[in-house]
């Protein structure tokens, strides 16, 4: 099954939902160029990461849901959101696409020694790291609600 590169705050990227088992994101993404065990801090549990060097992408497995995909990241400058080419925005831009399609409320960290700038959607579970003003990558995250209990798309 061909991708689509369309980001989906809260729901997952194109055809592949948060939920999704591995064996669904091999069927969409094919086989992971490399595959990684990390341990999440303040987390007990270990999270699998599965990455597309070529495509941009990595796919995050959670190991104490059943191993499921419930957060992904991209750096293709193909992927899309709310139908438009979010790597070809500036930060001002993407904020007024996120406020235009529900999402108004963001935080921003800066990091001076790497000159790098977060926008965090915290509603949408959703960050946009740029790195001089150029966004440099997109991730975000399966829903959640106010006592961290996992929303899955339907």
């Amino acid at each position: 099954m061909k991708e689509k590169l369309e980001i989906k705050p809260l729901e997952g990227f194109g055809n592949l939902k948060f939920g999704a088992t591995q064996q669904e994101v091999e069927d969409i993404f094919g086989k992971p160029q490399e595959t990684e065990s990390i341990e999440v801090e303040d987390e007990i549990n270990e999270v699998l990461v599965w990455s597309y060097w070529e495509k941009g992408h990595a796919i995050y497995f959670e190991e104490d849901l059943k191993g499921v995909c419930t957060n992904i990241e991209t750096d293709n400058e193909e992927a899309t959101l709310f139908g438009e080419h979010i790597f070809r925005m500036g930060e001002p831009d993407i904020v007024d696409l996120m406020k235009k399609n529900g999402f108004g409320f963001f935080e921003i960290e800066d990091d001076d020694d790497m000159e790098e700038r977060i926008l965090f959607f915290n509603d949408a579970h959703l960050q946009f790291v740029f790195e001089k003003d150029k966004l440099i990558l997109v991730s975000w995250a399966v829903a959640m609600d106010d006592n961290e209990k996992i929303l899955w798309p339907q």
